[in-house]
């Protein structure tokens, strides 16, 4: 049964103003470890980083059903699993507040907008 459903679209053109802007900082602040490890090797970081932060904002959007306080978007890694679809990692303390809900995640790229949807679904 679907418990929430989170959804965000951001401009790339803004992200990459941002990161002009403010740098690896803005980058830090928005990917956890191993997606940094992943981005730095991409030719599409840009694209890249904008996919990662409107999955992370959905995500949030998502999890005000089950917490009061945001937690750190870099503390919240998505990573592709061996089919390409991108898996939601967060820590513990975070997990633990939901019920055993499963994170599903869908991110795409048109031309000027990456945008994404998170939806949790609960186990019953």
């Amino acid at each position: 049964m679907i418990a929430s459903v989170g959804l965000d679209i951001v401009e790339i053109a803004r992200i990459e103003k941002d990161v002009k802007r403010f740098g690896l900082r803005f980058v830090e602040r928005i990917l956890g470890e191993k997606e940094l490890a992943m981005f730095e090797k991409r030719q599409d970081k840009t694209l890249f980083l904008a996919g990662r932060f409107a999955a992370k904002e959905a995500i949030v959007k998502a999890l005000g059903r089950y917490l009061t306080d945001r937690p750190p978007l870099q503390h919240l890694q998505i990573i592709n699993d061996d089919s390409g679809q991108p898996r939601l990692e967060m820590p513990s303390d975070v997990e633990a507040n939901l019920e055993g809900a499963r994170c599903h995640l869908s991110i795409t790229h048109e031309r000027n907008y990456a945008a994404a949807v998170a939806v949790f679904e609960d186990p019953s």
